[in-house]
């Protein structure tokens, strides 16, 4: 686990989700904690890399207002260095284009699907090494991990016309590693939003998963407030249970089930609407893991995320795991409510993460 707090490579305004090569487009962009309350207070450079065809690079660009000019600033290259810039209120606005490499060009006509990824740059990384779970994520010279983004996939064709404007995508995606062969896509959103984005505990969830795999056999796994599905669906290809069931409100599921579909092997998740009750759902009774991540922000929910927790851990074998960040010292009532139902609360090494982990069971 980690002492060390994460900060997010963000898109306030993404690339375009369709592009004509030698198009014109412009993206915002920030680096911020996972609630987006806290702005990375240094300059960083930052790492723009064009990923997928390899005919094709990126250039920056230099737009002279007042002349209405634009240059460029520079080479074509598959991997330019751009600077973030934490004075620069609303987000750093970067001007790009992407263009044929020399070489062989691609004829009219032709159409790929590229990605844009965004990570820190190697002068500034304490070390070369990055993380095992969190794909190209690399601790800053401040002793902050800073967490990439990439975009959606851009369909890109190769044509005489060009369109004057491009129209920004809305979303992005996070990369994790499973394995040296493996890895798990999740899209966000890229405006605020509790349920449709990827918090500090969820990574955090991840990389306990894959630490401790071989002590977690469980057959069947349900995740509430399972939002963009993330910590469910490394759980099913890391730990491969039976069964993984990812549960959230309406509004969730939509987004929960774009990620599943980006799974190479998703026979096993299943995407359900749960409002949190007293109500036992049978069709959940085979379930002997819950996964619990960043569900304490709102006290009001605390009870009825005990109730549903009452018939779930009915199960004698079944147990839920925790994953916790303090946000308000008032949300640990929480932890004072689990005793009073009396039931088995257990706190996980190691003690000197920002991040705590739980057992609770009966």
């Amino acid at each position: 686990m980690t002492e060390i707090p994460l900060y997010y490579v963000r898109f306030l305004k993404p690339p375009p989700d369709e592009y004509v090569v030698g198009q014109h487009f412009t993206i915002v962009w920030a680096v911020e904690s996972d609630l987006g309350d806290r702005a990375y207070w240094e300059s960083l450079p930052i790492i723009c890399s064009l990923q997928g065809c390899p005919q094709l690079g990126l250039r920056v660009l230099d737009v002279k207002k007042k002349k209405q000019t634009i240059t460029t600033t520079s080479p074509l290259s598959r991997d330019i260095t751009v600077t973030y810039d934490p004075f620069q209120g609303g987000g750093t606005v970067t001007r790009l284009v992407i263009e044929q490499l020399p070489g062989k060009p691609l004829p009219l006509g032709a159409k790929e699907n590229i990605q844009f990824g965004m990570f820190l740059a190697p002068s500034a990384r304490s070390s070369a090494s990055g993380h095992s779970v969190w794909q190209n994520a690399y601790i800053s010279s401040s002793s902050i991990w800073v967490i990439p983004t990439w975009s959606a996939p851009i369909h890109t064709t190769v044509a005489k016309q060009r369109h004057l404007n491009t129209l920004s995508g809305d979303q992005a995606e996070r990369i994790l590693r499973v394995n040296e062969k493996r890895i798990v896509r999740i899209r966000e959103d890229t405006v605020q939003s509790i349920a449709r984005h990827v918090w500090d505990c969820g990574l955090s969830m991840c990389q306990f998963l894959k630490e401790h795999k071989n002590e977690l056999n469980y057959k069947a796994l349900i995740e509430l407030g399972s939002g963009t599905g993330l910590v469910g669906i490394y759980a099913a290809e890391v730990l491969r249970p039976h069964k993984v069931y990812l549960t959230d409100l309406a509004d969730a599921l939509g987004i929960m089930q774009q990620n599943v579909d980006l799974m190479k092997t998703k026979d096993i998740v299943s995407v359900r609407e749960l409002p949190w009750g007293g109500v036992r759902q049978e069709e959940y009774r085979d379930v002997d893991l819950v996964l619990l991540t960043d569900v304490l922000y709102n006290q009001s929910s605390h009870d009825v995320l005990l109730d549903t927790l009452d018939w779930l851990l009915d199960n004698k074998n079944s147990r839920a795991l925790l994953s916790y960040k303090e946000r308000s010292p008032e949300e640990r009532v929480f932890f004072e409510k689990v005793k009073q139902r009396q039931w088995v609360i257990e706190r996980i090494m190691p003690t000197d993460s920002i991040f705590e982990f739980y057992w609770l069971y009966k």
